[in-house]
C-alpha cells in the first residue's frame, strides 16, 4: 500500500511544482518593465572563450562565431561564388611571379641577357605578339619590373649532426641576384 501511495503523491507533487513556476516565471512583457535596456541586448550562448578575434587569423569556430559578430567582411561571395563587396566598394585581385636572372644561363635563341634585357624582351614580345596562346598568355601580364639584386648579413645557428658540441653561431652572407617581378591579372 505503501508503494501505491507514493507512486500517487510523487506526481501530484512534481505537478503541483511545475503548476506554480508557471505562475513564478515571468512573461516577455514582464520581464521588460523590471529591465527595459533587455529589449537592446542581444545575449548569445557560445561553446568556448574566443582566442583570437582577428578575422585573418581565428582559427577556432567560437573565435570565428564572434569574429563573424564583431566584423563585417570587406567582400564575400554571391551566390554564383563570384566576389561581391559588402563594405568595399572596389578590389584588385592580382597575383605575383618573381623569376631570378642567372647570368650564367643562357636564354634559347638569344644566348645570355641581363635582367634588363629580359625584361625588354618580355615588353617587345607582349606587344608584337602574334600567335593566339602567346598573345593571350603576356596579355595577362600587367606590369613588370627589375628588382635589383640585394645583399645582407645573417646569423644562424648551426650544430653538425651526430655531434654532441653546442651549437655554433655562423655569420652568413647571402647575394640574391636581380630578379623580374611580373604583376599579373589572373
Amino acid at each position: 500500500m505503501t508503494i501505491k501511495r507514493i507512486l500517487i503523491i510523487v506526481p501530484i507533487l512534481v505537478l503541483a511544482f511545475l503548476f506554480q513556476s508557471y505562475f513564478w516565471v515571468p512573461t516577455y512583457e514582464e520581464q521588460t518593465k523590471g529591465n527595459p535596456e533587455r529589449l537592446e541586448q542581444y545575449v548569445t550562448a557560445s561553446i568556448g572563450d574566443a582566442s583570437l578575434l582577428n578575422p585573418i587569423l581565428s582559427a577556432d569556430s567560437a573565435s570565428s562565431q564572434i569574429e563573424s559578430l564583431v566584423f563585417e567582411g570587406l567582400i564575400d561571395r554571391d551566390e554564383n561564388l563570384r566576389f561581391r563587396g559588402r563594405l568595399a566598394k572596389s578590389w584588385e585581385i592580382y597575383e605575383e611571379a618573381y623569376f631570378y636572372v642567372s647570368s650564367h644561363v643562357d636564354i634559347p635563341g638569344h644566348g645570355r641577357m641581363t635582367g634588363q634585357q629580359i625584361v625588354h624582351l618580355i615588353r617587345s614580345k607582349k606587344n608584337m605578339a602574334t600567335e593566339q596562346a602567346l598573345r593571350q598568355s603576356l596579355s595577362l601580364i600587367k606590369k613588370i619590373e627589375l628588382i635589383p639584386p640585394h645583399k645582407f648579413t645573417t646569423t644562424i645557428k648551426f650544430k653538425p649532426p651526430g655531434v654532441k658540441k653546442p651549437e655554433k653561431e655562423l655569420t652568413v652572407e647571402v647575394r640574391s641576384p636581380e630578379r623580374i617581378k611580373l604583376t599579373l591579372k589572373a
